[in-house]
């Protein structure tokens, strides 16, 4: 998602209409959304307050299920003041929300659905990976929930846990064209990985650009950058795809990478900091080549 949609300062008063490209469909809402006093005027303090006072109207002790598309209707509400509140009372705010959910197992599988809708999938107003964590945590600690059920959150988990920003992502093998096995690990220079398929438009434009742009390909010349790219889950042939890659890459594919990291994107661009850290994931690649080269001239 190159682009990611914020949602207006309307919508965060409370508007229930989700809008797609055609028509307009309106969704019941579960409750009576808040608004915010119109006594506040400042972003930050109106953001603090809906967080805070958004599920008030909810009723927590109903056991049974509530209509799913309601519900990811009222949490990408709920989400999108996010951006603009003090971490410390977001973090409160989602403590309660889980506490009202975390011994009812058919809520929390909902709410975890509503999550990702609303901080991971592709229609995502903005990409939030800790607290879409914390969701998925209060699934996989209920021992209600059946195993079957816990899987895929468990996958979703160790991707998004193994790449948080800032973290150090797992060193994983690949296989090069010429058929020998390469190991990628940090060291100490500014990495783009692009992990992709060759096939792809996106994947090609990627290419291009980094070919291409005389800054970013010079600091790559230099040995300032490097660049991997990486066929994830790669298709017979695949060594004949990659023989036309510029030289001072880094290529091959690998058949483990998709469970270690999180590739929600085809292609999933991270740029790796000197020291190993991810220091941003799953971005365009203008923005990488940006992020990189401005660290490699530092």
């Amino acid at each position: 998602m190159n682009i990611r949609k914020i949602l207006t300062y309307a919508l965060m008063a409370g508007s229930a209409a989700v809008m797609s490209a055609q028509e307009q469909i309106v969704i019941e809402p579960l409750f009576e959304y808040p608004s915010a006093p119109e006594s506040m005027d400042g972003l930050q303090e109106r953001s603090e307050y809906l967080i805070e006072h958004f599920w008030d109207s909810m009723d927590f002790k109903n056991k049974s299920t509530v209509d799913q598309n309601a519900l990811n209707d009222a949490f990408s509400i709920y989400s999108a003041p996010m951006r603009f509140a003090d971490a410390a009372k977001v973090d409160a705010s989602v403590d309660r929300l889980i506490s009202s959910i975390s011994k009812n197992p058919a809520l929390s599988l909902q709410f975890a659905k509503a999550a990702e809708e609303a901080l991971y999938g592709p229609r995502a107003y903005y990409w939030n990976d800790e607290i879409f964590i914390r969701f998925i945590d209060n699934v996989l600690s209920n021992k209600s929930i059946k195993k079957e059920r816990k899987l895929r959150y468990e996958r979703i988990k160790t991707q998004l846990s193994n790449t948080l920003q800032g973290s150090v992502p797992p060193e994983f093998d690949y296989v090069t064209p010429a058929g020998k096995t390469a190991h990628y690990h940090p060291n100490g220079v500014i990495t783009v990985i692009e992990f992709g398929d060759p096939d792809c438009d996106d994947c090609r434009h990627a290419k291009l650009k980094m070919d291409t742009d005389i800054r970013f390909s010079t600091l790559v010349d230099k040995g300032k950058v490097n660049v991997l790219f990486i066929y994830a889950d790669p298709e017979e042939g695949w060594e004949e795809k990659l023989s036309g890659y510029p030289q001072k890459w880094h290529v091959g594919a690998s058949d483990e990478v998709a469970d270690l990291y999180d590739l929600r994107d085809t292609p999933s661009i991270y740029v790796i900091d000197k020291e190993g850290h991810v220091a941003a994931k799953n971005i365009d690649v203008e923005t990488a080549m940006t992020i990189a080269s401005a660290a490699a001239e530092q």
